[in-house]
């Protein structure tokens, strides 16, 4: 219970200071310091847990996947490619949501932290001359974002959770899949209520040959995309790999590469995932969730609600799906069935913990996302209460399948 009420008053604090316009970069890091008084942790310890969180290979990977993000997301908006990948879609389908929703979807594919903040710009062109709040544009593009997280087997979280329960990413994305697809539903009703559809004016001819031109300016990415699923390719290789054929294809001198690496690469995002990874560490090494995780699995509560509770708390206090399952999933396998874990309550327990990813404070896209449309956070919260619920309440279908 302790463990609880002190990681609740940490992140009670992250909120407050979200909310009195704080930036998250610095937010971030008071939230490390505050966790590492509460639990007393010398101070040689918060150091090196520090040290292991800006240092370590998983940290490195993620800031350059990041970078490259934006590295990427520059050279298309200064070269037009985004601007006319946008219009041809819109034209292609003059439906502007199809095309609001498609672009977060289809960057989604890329397991890349922090994408959201590659699709803002492109729900934000295919928003222009539209009327939609701030808030309602950072929902859309947070939202669909996340579709493939749930099934998608480039994710790590997937592959977690695989690794640990013994089940199949087939039987993963099967017992998974209601959540996709509830994202997708929920999303049309919550995201675009007001946002009126647009009216068809080309000719099924025109709208090929503009389709032809958006896969012709969606190359780059698609090439990303290809190299992480046909080849495996590390994603931020991929993205390396897009970058320099951008280069290439638009005869980038060496001064105007160093310009766009200066323009391209925000020094405050670097900062926020440096934060956002030392309180990770921080909470693995005051063993603060490990403590939520036994207090309520040693509670008698009834299995279904322990299999919510706990993956949800970690989710929120963690913003990654790898560190709500590395964290609770070891600890919930004998509630799930053991050796013979049922699909049924894993999808229940993995869909919970995203549940709580999605409304994490600091999850990294989230945060982005809403700093890219200057939004306050609480005004998207407030959006996605409600949708998220009826997402978790899918797990019907799994529970009654398995």
């Amino acid at each position: 219970m302790n463990d609880l009420l002190k990681t609740t008053a940490v992140l009670v604090c992250i909120v407050v200071l979200l909310r009195r316009k704080v930036s998250m970069a610095a937010v971030m890091p008071i939230g490390s310091l505050l966790l590492a008084c509460i639990y007393l942790t010398p101070p040689l310890d918060f150091i090196k847990a520090a040290r292991i969180a800006v240092f370590s290979p998983k940290s490195l990977d993620m800031t350059l996947t990041l970078m490259l993000t934006m590295v990427m997301e520059n050279i298309l908006r200064t070269t037009g490619m985004l601007t006319r990948m946008v219009s041809s879609l819109s034209a292609a389908l003059p439906d502007r949501r199809i095309v609001m929703a498609a672009m977060p979807a289809m960057i989604g594919m890329l397991p890349s932290p922090g994408g959201a903040i590659f699709s803002a710009p492109m729900v934000s062109e295919a928003a222009a001359g539209a009327v939609i709040e701030p808030e309602q544009k950072a929902m859309i593009n947070y939202w669909y974002r996340h579709i493939w997280e749930y099934i998608s087997p480039l994710y790590p979280g997937i592959i977690l959770v695989s690794g640990i329960t013994g089940l199949s990413t087939q039987t993963l994305f099967i017992a998974n899949m209601p959540f996709a697809l509830s994202v997708v539903g929920w999303g049309m009703v919550f995201c675009f209520h007001g946002i009126k559809r647009q009216e068809a004016s080309a000719s099924p001819c025109g709208r090929f040959k503009d389709f032809l031109t958006f896969l012709t300016m969606v190359s780059p990415i698609l090439l990303a995309l290809l190299l992480v699923v046909i080849l495996r390719v590390n994603p931020a290789l991929a993205l390396g790999g897009a970058v320099v054929a951008l280069y290439i294809v638009h005869r980038y001198s060496p001064s105007r590469i160093f310009r766009n690496l200066r323009e391209s690469i925000s020094g405050k995002a670097l900062f926020l995932v440096i934060g956002i990874m030392i309180f990770q560490e921080v909470l693995r090494v005051t063993g603060a969730l490990g403590g939520i995780s036994s207090f309520f699995a040693s509670s008698h509560l009834p299995v279904h609600l322990v299999l919510i509770l706990i993956p949800f708390i970690a989710g929120i206090m963690t913003g990654l799906t790898v560190g709500y399952v590395g964290i609770t999933f070891p600890l919930l396998l004998p509630l799930m069935g053991g050796s013979s874990p049922s699909p049924g309550l894993v999808a229940l327990a993995f869909a919970s913990g995203f549940a709580g990813v999605m409304l994490s404070p600091i999850h990294l896209c989230y945060v982005l996302t809403c700093e890219y449309f200057h939004t306050d956070i609480a005004r998207v919260y407030h959006k996605l209460y409600i949708p998220s619920a009826l997402v978790l309440a899918a797990a019907l279908i799994p529970l009654t399948v398995y």
